[in-house]
Parts: C-alpha cells; sequence; structure tokens
C-alpha cells in the first residue's frame, strides 16, 4: 500500500530553488529532465521507502542521483493520529557539492 509522502519546509525550499535552476533560460531538455527525474525518484518512495540505506545521519536515508543531488528523507514510525508506519518525509534535497552536515 502507498505510504504518505509529506516535505519539511526545507525540502520544499531546496526544491523550489532546484527547479528554478533547472529550467532557467537557456538550461535545456536536459536539465528538465534531470528535474523530473529527481521529482520521480522522490515519488517512488511511497512504494519503496526503504530502498535506500541510511547515510552520515542515524535514521536518515538519502537518495543519490546521477546528477549529484541527495534527496534526505526518515521513514515514521507510528506516531501519531496523522502518520502510520511507513510515511516517508523528505527532509532536504541537497544540490551537488553542497554540505550534508546540517539537516
Amino acid at each position: 500500500m502507498p505510504k504518505a509522502l509529506r516535505y519539511t519546509a526545507g525540502a520544499i525550499a531546496d526544491l523550489d530553488a532546484i527547479r528554478r535552476w533547472q529550467t532557467q533560460p537557456g538550461s535545456g531538455a536536459a536539465a528538465l529532465r534531470r528535474l523530473l527525474r529527481l521529482r520521480a525518484a522522490i515519488r517512488a518512495l511511497r512504494s519503496t521507502p526503504y530502498r535506500y540505506p541510511e547515510g552520515d545521519h542515524a535514521g536518515v536515508r538519502e537518495i543519490p542521483r546521477p546528477s549529484g543531488h541527495r534527496v534526505m528523507y526518515i521513514i515514521t514510525p507510528e506516531a501519531g493520529p496523522h502518520s502510520e508506519p511507513g510515511d516517508v518525509i523528505v527532509l532536504r534535497v541537497f544540490g551537488p557539492g553542497q554540505s550534508r552536515t546540517q539537516l
């Protein structure tokens, strides 16, 4: 069963900045394809949240993308009336070369 997919304010801001960068005039079709593949990888977490391993932060999983982006997310335990075990919360989406020390 597909799980809920939620985003923190930081992840929303990250994705917005990536979208603006990838769709600026002159960026080309390849940039748009990278953006679409990044979004598809995030959406796929609804059905396969355990696919990617934990990274440098305990409990935080990372999706490495060929573009150099890293999607940081957690899978929730049963945590309240609006969460079910296995729901996914996207914490941040870092670009190539960005430090991932601060979530």
